[in-house]
């Protein structure tokens, strides 16, 4: 925020919603806003992991009156429909509209075949990382109506590397000194079962976690929503895997990249976390549980940087990787280096970013204006 900007802006997480943290907490680290969220258990995860970051913890209940009162700006990861859902009555009781901007959670392909991107179509600001989320919101018919967007470049990976050392300990700490030297760190990735039925978690762990060869070691970090949405059946999966030596699942770890760091291969279905991972240009292997088609189906786009595995083929994972591994810099390098550029470019200073941010401001109108 300038120092004589009138507004007064937070970032907001409301309900759990673990897996916003690490897009909300760098963005809030660069404007030097507050955090605001409704979960004492995310309250802490903001603290251990982003400390410079000033996070307040507010009952879901409380809210909506004290944001309305206190708040002009809110930055955001869910839709702006959603926002008004739960805080309109307490804009009309205060005859004052409290304006969003909205930072997306990650470039995943999902959308494509279900209604979600629609759902941007009120927005009147929005962070985008770069040319390649421009055309989704345009295929989708959410762009024409923005007043301002900003293109970001990958914010989350420069938050990391300026915080690298911090990060890189946490990790060692926490992680690396819990597992056994091994020649090879897999990092899996599964989406949650949404609307797509995106995931291949249920399906494909047991064969990972069996198959695993000697002196790699295997990193499962499943999405919050895995266990919110059958939380008896998947900790009872993970309770059955947990006590490998070489198996840690990664469950309440928000900052992704100091893991992306140590990865050697990524496996992943449809998490947006593959996308994050073409800056390091590593091997990448993609479950297709559905079996949907490569060729046609643009929520598999992101499939032609890496191998695509079915799941009759779930039980040779590894074998299909080591015979990969020898040829994969000729096979897929040229393509994430391209497809890396078309998403998150172009990159930008903190400074700069910055600056960009807080002109979208001028866009609203004045604060005191009414509601309606």
């Amino acid at each position: 925020m300038t120092e004589n900007s009138p507004w007064i802006c937070a970032g907001l997480i409301f309900g759990p919603a673990p897996h916003y943290i690490d897009h909300l907490a760098p963005l809030c680290s660069l404007l030097a806003i507050p955090l605001i969220v409704t979960e004492e258990e995310e309250k802490k995860l903001v603290q251990t992991f982003y400390p410079e970051v000033q996070v307040t913890q507010i009952d879901s209940i409380s809210l909506p009156d004290l944001l309305v009162e206190k708040i002009d700006i809110i930055f955001l990861c869910t839709p702006r429909i959603l926002f008004d859902e739960i805080f309109f009555f307490a804009q009309k009781l205060r005859n004052k509209k409290v304006h969003t901007i909205w930072c997306p959670h990650g470039n995943s392909d999902k959308g494509h075949i279900s209604l979600f991107m629609e759902g941007l179509d009120k927005e009147e600001v929005a962070l985008l990382y770069g040319e390649k989320m421009i055309d989704f919101l345009k295929q989708k018919k959410a762009f024409d109506q923005l007043k301002k967007h900003v293109v970001t470049g990958n914010f989350r990976r420069a938050y990391y590397l300026k915080n690298k050392n911090f990060y890189d300990q946490i990790v060692q700490d926490k992680i690396l000194k819990k597992l056994p030297p091994s020649e090879k760190i897999v990092l899996y990735a599964p989406t949650w079962k949404d609307s797509e039925s995106s995931s291949s978690f249920y399906e494909a762990l047991p064969f990972l976690v069996k198959n695993l060869p000697p002196h790699w070691n295997l990193l499962i970090k499943p999405h919050p929503n895995l266990l919110m949405e059958d939380e008896e059946k998947n900790r009872s999966l993970i309770e059955r895997y947990q006590d490998h030596e070489r198996v840690r699942f990664i469950l309440d770890f928000p900052p992704i990249f100091p893991l992306l760091s140590i990865t050697d291969i990524y496996i992943g279905d449809f998490s947006s976390i593959g996308y994050d991972f073409l800056g390091f240009n590593k091997p990448m292997f993609f479950l297709n549980q559905k079996k949907r088609d490569p060729q046609v189906d643009l929520g598999l786009y992101l499939y032609q940087c890496g191998v695509e595995i079915r799941p009759e083929q779930y039980n040779e994972i590894y074998s299909i990787i080591q015979n990969t591994l020898p040829k994969d810099s000729l096979l897929f390098s040229e393509i994430r280096k391209k497809i890396n550029e078309y998403t998150f470019n172009p990159r930008k200073s903190e400074e700069l970013l910055k600056k960009e941010i807080e002109a979208c401001y001028e866009c609203f109108p004045d604060k005191d204006l009414n509601f309606y």
